[in-house]
């Protein structure tokens, strides 16, 4: 068992959402911005304030320290206690200490804060060792916290990092622990963004407060001082005599899941958000045929071509919209729609070049190779998504299919995938879904090509809201290029479609330089 244990406060021990969000609600208030989901504000949990606030709302350093003021300004009456600690957790810290282990908090958060919190909670007694930042702006970023918590703890004669591990819920909790070269457990019920304790090199990762026991104390559950002491001791038993953290780990009774485990859950959910928004559009839309049917007092295709076609379109936007809306609700929490990362915004003009020219590119290819001729159920649907009015196909189309398919296909079945896989094995696997999904050859080889580049931005990028972008330009190029413009079939022609696609490959390039440069910029 480990010695001395290392907690983060904020989404490791507690939740404090409702704080930490409501009072940067608060402070962004005095700037006349106005903030109303706290979801968007959740980048606030962990990171440095100030940093913060110049990196999501483009604050000068003075901003944002003005801004740190407002925030501090309600966070040290209210927003201190608009915070519950996890499930589980009072028994966990309760067991460890029993078991003779020392406890130490290791926050971002300013240390007198730290100490109210914890008193709050009745939790104060069980650690030896509480350091925050300070005040005054000094010890702010996690390594100076976790320096100054290995400085007191050499005090004590407990300066082995080996026999010490950091558990948190932030990439910066994870690179605390390696600037000390101790160990490290991520929680994922924290504030993550996908893939960002992967990334950072957490050595385990789990799920739940339980989880955590598990690894620290092999599975025991709390109970009186006594039968607690009991369970601790044979705890100890199971999780000693490995070297390695992940040893530990296979040897205990974790309730974690595997590698393999995790795959299948993200396999399992990607595979039912996809299942849902397709029965969720076609409930929606044969709710609005029939409707259709029943007002006319006739089979919807007694209607003449064209307003068959309409009402068709028609029952596709609103299904769209209507599947959008729920999935939302449903898997919202998932996906990433505030970035963590720096944007270039410049790579913002090759991004909607490569939509684009992909767009033309790909349909130039599969008309040339005739490939529709292989799939009649590809031209009744191109016959009936484009006999439509414009503004329908501009909203059909241009709008609400970029909305409902990113949310599915990127932020739930790319943002799993990517949790347990590398990119480029998530990149392909969402790709290949996207492209099934579609149901015909044709539309599946476009549809996979798209995907995997939708993918790619996602993953740039940092939020939802890039792909969407991507696809909406990609959809409403086609639109209009292909279908509104007289001159459209010029398009198709192959010195045209070779243009496209090394204008795509070239767009490509450019935007991959441009994020590879910003990423390289914000790690130094």
């Amino acid at each position: 068992m480990f010695s001395c244990i290392l907690f983060d406060l904020d989404g490791t021990i507690s939740d404090p959402k409702q704080g930490i969000c409501g009072c940067v609600q608060y402070a962004l208030r005095s700037f006349g911005i106005e903030e109303p989901e706290l979801d968007r504000l959740e980048p606030f949990i962990g990171p440095p304030l100030a940093e913060s606030f110049m990196k999501y709302y483009n604050f000068t350093a003075e901003q944002a320290q003005e801004a740190v003021e407002k925030y501090r300004e309600r966070f040290s009456v209210t927003g201190k206690y608009e915070n519950v600690l996890y499930p589980g957790m009072g028994a966990l810290l309760h067991d460890l200490k029993a078991s003779g282990a020392t406890l130490a908090i290791a926050s971002s958060k300013p240390t007198v804060y730290v100490e109210d919190i914890l008193v709050h909670f009745g939790i104060r007694e069980y650690f030896d060792i509480v350091v925050g930042s300070e005040l005054d702006g000094r010890r702010v970023h996690k390594e100076e916290v976790v320096a100054e918590v290995l400085s007191q703890l050499a005090a004590r004669g407990e300066s082995d990092p080996d026999k010490m591990v950091m558990i948190g819920d932030r990439s910066f909790d994870v690179e605390g622990a390696k600037a000390i070269g101790a160990h490290c457990i991520a929680v994922s019920y924290g504030y993550a963004q996908p893939g960002e304790l992967e990334n950072a090199g957490a050595e385990i990762i789990v799920r739940d407060v339980e989880g955590l026991r598990s690894v620290l104390l092999g599975g025991t559950q709390a109970g009186s001082s006594t039968q607690a002491g009991r369970d601790t001791q044979a705890g100890n038993s199971a999780a000693t005599g490995s070297n390695t953290l992940s040893e530990r780990y296979r040897g205990s009774a974790a309730k974690t899941k595997t590698k393999s485990g995790q795959f299948w859950s993200a396999v399992g959910t990607s595979a039912l958000a996809m299942f849902a928004y397709y029965v969720i559009s076609l409930l929606i839309s044969s709710v609005i045929l029939t409707a259709v049917s029943v007002v006319y007092a006739i089979g919807l295709q007694e209607l003449e071509g064209s307003s068959y076609n309409f009402w068709l379109n028609v029952a596709s936007a609103l299904s769209t919209f209507g599947a959008f809306i729920i999935c939302y609700g449903i898997w919202h929490k998932k996906i990433q729609f505030h970035s963590t990362k720096e944007i270039d915004k410049l790579s913002i003009v090759p991004m909607v070049i490569l939509a684009a020219a992909i767009a033309i590119g790909m349909n130039g290819v599969l008309t040339l190779t005739e490939l529709y001729r292989f799939s009649p159920t590809f031209q009744r649907v191109s016959e009936m998504q484009f006999d439509t009015p414009v503004w329908l196909g501009i909203i059909s189309y241009g709008i609400l299919a970029p909305l409902g398919e990113e949310i599915v296909f990127r932020g739930v079945v790319y943002g799993q995938l990517r949790k347990v896989l590398k990119v480029p094995y998530a990149v392909v696997l969402s790709g290949l879904a996207f492209g099934l999904f579609h149901g015909n050859l044709v539309q599946a080889v476009y549809a996979t090509v798209i995907g995997c580049l939708l993918a790619l931005v996602y993953e740039w990028y940092g939020t939802i809201a890039a792909p969407m972008l991507f696809h909406s330009v990609a959809n409403l190029f086609v639109y209009v290029m292909l279908e509104l413009l007289p001159f459209g079939g010029v398009f198709l022609s192959v010195p045209s479609c070779v243009l496209f696609l090394v204008l795509s490959a070239g767009s490509l390039f450019l935007l991959w330089m441009l994020q590879g440069k910003t990423a390289l910029r914000q790690k130094g």
